[in-house]
């Protein structure tokens, strides 16, 4: 792991689930672009002599598909995607986190989804440290990314009757996160 983020910003930062999003979306039936977000956060961004450590995850159940119940049942639990019955935890662990010094931050790591872990890459912007009204330090910390599904065995697909597919391969996935510095 390898960052330039300066040592002065050693610390834990544990995640603020209130003020925190992370979403994925996936083009639907070539008309418009299904989104979707996970309530059931966790994050915790570890800094220690300027070398930076980011674990996340998410409880696939709170993914906020609601209606139609059998909709729900399908994509959150069914085997077609994300199986969260026997896998019901999505983990993320960085292998290296970059910051520039105009804030850009490059995040690699692997994602668990399905059992299965795969390398995957995140851009976006890094917000130093401020103290908040309340006498805590908080930082945050945009990215963005974008994986195919079918790396974690999300495979299905139905053709349109004008040809092409139902459901895109790619699935983008942003994440706001907001960390408060414990201790």
């Amino acid at each position: 792991m390898a960052t330039t983020t300066p040592p002065v910003l050693d610390g834990i930062y544990e995640l603020d689930r209130t003020h925190s999003t992370v979403q994925c979306a996936v083009r639907h039936v070539g008309v418009s672009t299904f989104r979707a977000s996970f309530g059931d956060l966790d994050a915790r961004l570890v800094i220690d002599g300027g070398v930076a450590a980011l674990e996340a995850g998410a409880v696939a159940e709170s993914i906020s598909i609601g209606d139609p119940p059998e909709f729900r049942e399908h994509v959150v639990r069914g085997s077609d995607f994300f199986a969260a019955d026997v896998h019901p935890r999505i983990v993320f662990q960085s292998t290296r986190i970059d910051v520039a010094e105009d804030g850009t931050v490059t995040v690699d790591g692997l994602l668990e989804l399905r059992g299965i872990k795969r390398p995957v890459s995140a851009v976006g912007m890094f917000t130093p440290p401020t103290e908040d009204p309340f006498g805590s330090t908080r930082l945050g910390v945009a990215l963005q990314g974008a994986v195919d599904r079918r790396s974690w065995g999300m495979d299905w697909q139905m053709p349109l009757p004008a040809g092409g597919d139902a459901l895109g391969w790619e699935v983008e996935i942003t994440a706001q996160l907001e960390l408060t510095k414990s201790g």
